[in-house]
Order: structure tokens, then sequence, then C-alpha cells
């Protein structure tokens, strides 16, 4: 008889013990519910996201606080010029004329035309932007530049170079001396290459009009703009 009352009271405390556990789990889980929502993301997981997102086209800025470009309708001007491309940035317009003829090749048959190194560069900045004294005139310069005028927006200080095979190298010489150009060097950048490709840097100032109509002039002296009609090899990104 002892026996039976014992079962009879472990039958009725057994379900109240596994509902009272059985309600405080449900409690913790809903609270631990509660608390997982309102917690932020680990701040591991917020540091890779971004990372990830830099990494997918990130523009690169050497300056945050670099201003977009001032007169981008006049550069585009003066590349149309010489058949070129207008890259300007801020105060600075750089042109890039390709090489079109002769094919640049290296060792292993490359073509290197395509580059944009393999090309003239031509880049201007405002003359007041670099100095505000005539240090940079040359005396035999367009008008301008000899009176030292920097109240003329298109007075620029132009430096460069022109990729030159050795026959171009005299003739593109003349018309810079014609000009007053100042030559700074003239070296290679590369190895190998066939036919080889001489760099002729020069610095110069003067109004942009007629600095780069004289750049024109010179680069009649190359073949620059020749055309390689029947040439796979013919450079995509190169002048006319």
């Amino acid at each position: 008889m002892f026996t039976i009352f014992l079962i009879a009271i472990g039958l009725v405390i057994v379900p109240a013990v596994s509902m009272n556990v059985s309600s405080t789990a449900n409690a913790q889980s809903a609270a631990g519910t509660e608390q997982q929502g309102s917690q932020p993301p680990a701040a591991s997981n917020s540091t890779a996201a971004a990372n990830k997102t830099q990494q997918v086209g990130q523009l690169f800025t050497f300056n945050e606080k670099s201003k977009p470009a001032n007169d981008p309708q006049k550069c585009a001007e003066l590349a149309s010029k010489v058949s070129g491309k207008a890259v300007p940035d801020y105060n600075l317009c750089d042109v890039v004329v390709y090489r079109q003829a002769p094919a640049i090749v290296r060792n292993d048959n490359f073509v290197l035309n395509n580059f944009s190194g393999i090309g003239h560069y031509i880049e201007f900045i405002p003359a007041k932007t670099l100095n505000e004294t005539s240090q940079y005139m040359g005396a035999g310069n367009n008008t301008a530049a000899a009176q030292g005028n920097n109240n003329n927006t298109n007075l620029k200080v132009a430096f460069g170079e022109f990729a030159l095979i050795d026959s171009e190298v005299v003739p593109v010489r003349q018309v810079m001396n014609k000009y007053n150009w100042t030559e700074t060097s003239l070296h290679h950048h590369m190895l190998n290459e066939t036919p080889k490709i001489l760099f002729l840097h020069w610095t110069v100032t003067g109004d942009a009009n007629q600095l780069i109509g004289q750049a024109k002039e010179m680069l009649t002296q190359t073949s620059t703009y020749q055309n390689l009609t029947g040439n796979t090899n013919t450079p995509s990104s190169a002048g006319p």
C-alpha cells in the first residue's frame, strides 16, 4: 500500500517538474532570441564586408582633397589638334598620342604600341601654378611667355616626351630648336624592342594653343600616324 502511495505521488510530481523545466527553457530561449535580435553584427563580419566592398571597383585617389578638372573642354580641344587623347586632372592637362607605326615589337613578338607609354606625352600646367615669377619663361618662346604675362590664363608650362625611332630624332630636334624648346634628356626606356625607341624629354613655356601647334609640327616629322594596312598587329589605340 505504501509503495502504491509513493508511485502516485511520483506521478503527480514528475509532470509538475517537467512543466517547470519546459517553461524555464522556453523563457530562456525567448530571451536569447530577443537578445540576439538586438545585438549588432559581429565586428569581424562588418570588417570583412567592408574589406570586400573596398576590393571591388575601388577608385584610387592620391589626394582625397583633389579637385575635379578645371577645364576638361580645353584639354580635349588641345588633344584633338594632334589626334591624341585628353586626360584632364584639375590643373593638369595630359595629352597622349599613340604611335601607330611602325609596330614596336618585343623579342617575344608582343606589339608594344597599344601601351600609352610607347607614345608621345604632352602635359600642360598653368604657369602661375608652378611659379609666379618669370623663372620658367624662355626668352625665345612665344610673346606672352617672353613677357612673363602670368595674367594670361592660357600661359602654360609644358613638359613631356616624344617616343622616336633613330631616324626621327634629328628632324624633331630641329623643330624643337626652331621654337626654343628645351631638351632635358634622351634615353631608352626598354630593352630588346625592334625598332629601338628613344625617348626625347623636353620642357617649354608659352601659350597653349601655340605650343600644341608646334608639337604637331614636331609629330609630323615622325611616322606616328602612318597606317599599317594589312598588318594584323596594327594597334587599336592609335591615331587616325
